[in-house]
């Protein structure tokens, strides 16, 4: 498993490489502080299955950040890992489909049962002080899930990835297996035009599906 961690901090980076070295003998670690040397991987070839992203960076910042990846259809999940307590950072980082918000004050077992969370396709976000409000979606009108493509199955999933429930959870309770889970779900981020699975949620709420 390939993990990038995008961070100025090069003593927090490296704590942070250290940590997540616990997670098996099969995790690379690449660590980089500029978000154009971590672009200039990707667009190298290089592949993650995990992206750890502070905020604040020199040159462009976090949110730049994911627009790239965006742009890059870069499926990997992102968790912001940020010194910042700001409630309303958490749930832009959120809206704009990072999987997980982790306070850099948190401890290796926390930092490692968050990534835990993601790696399991849940979202994982501590409470914040002030206590963050619930997230916003612009509704453009209610839409039917076969206009846009999407199949009475991959509805059903979709509704259980809404509950946080993860793709094995998913398999046991619609009774499929979670290879079939799997493409249902890549044919949910196809339909809805998006780059994960927490991205599909918050483009079906957008569009009025949930």
């Amino acid at each position: 498993m390939n993990i990038l961690i995008l961070d100025d901090h090069p003593l927090f980076a490296e704590a942070l490489r250290q940590i997540l070295l616990r997670l098996g003998n099969h995790v690379f670690v690449y660590v980089t502080d500029h978000a154009h040397r971590a672009i200039g991987l990707i667009d190298e070839g290089k592949t993650f299955d995990l992206i750890l992203l502070d905020l604040k960076l020199p040159g462009l910042d976090g949110f730049a950040f994911m627009r790239l990846l965006r742009d890059r259809f870069v499926t990997a999940p992102v968790v912001i890992v940020s010194a910042s307590r700001d409630a309303d950072k958490s749930r832009q980082a959120l809206e704009q489909g990072a999987m997980g918000y982790i306070h850099k004050s948190s401890d290796a077992k926390t930092i490692l049962s968050g990534i835990h969370q993601v790696l399991a396709g849940n979202m994982y976000c501590l409470p914040l002080q002030p206590a963050a409000q619930p997230i916003n979606f612009p509704n453009v009108g209610n839409l039917s899930p076969t206009e846009i493509g999407i199949s009475e199955r991959q509805f059903d999933t979709l509704l259980l990835m809404d509950q946080g429930f993860s793709n094995k959870e998913i398999a046991r309770e619609m009774g499929i297996t979670e290879s079939t889970v799997k493409t249902h779900v890549s044919r949910l981020i196809s339909a809805l035009a998006v780059h994960n699975r927490t991205a599909c949620v918050l483009e079906a709420k957008r569009l009025g599906l949930l």
